[in-house]
């Protein structure tokens, strides 16, 4: 799939495919950010995060192993409605701080 793709694969990158993530990261974080001209800047950047992180919390609640939990598994179904349930702010901060004003379809 790599080779498709012109980039270098797990087998190439590090031992065991270890530094992918690395080079994954580093990609995304030096490519070029494409925000509208209007957007407000701050609440545009900090939207994929938001949701990013709510995601990562959710996982609090799911058990590693028998025994093996970070949060009491009695209420963890209601923390994961809850933090699930959060996630969707991020995607409405984003399309609101991008400020758009147009018709998403063009004319009808």
């Amino acid at each position: 799939m790599a080779f498709v793709q012109r980039r270098k694969g797990p087998d190439v990158v590090g031992s065991f495919g270890l530094l992918q993530p690395l080079a994954d990261g580093s990609k995304l974080i030096l490519k070029e950010p494409i925000s509208p001209s209007s957007a407000n800047f701050s609440l545009f950047r900090m939207a994929p995060v938001t949701t990013f992180m709510l995601s990562l919390v959710a996982r609090a609640v799911v058990p590693f192993d028998y025994g093996m939990v970070l949060s009491d598994p009695n209420i963890g179904l209601l923390y994961l409605f809850a933090i699930s349930s959060l996630g969707v702010y991020g995607i409405i901060i984003a399309g609101w701080s991008s400020n758009y004003r147009g018709r998403p379809f063009g004319r009808l």
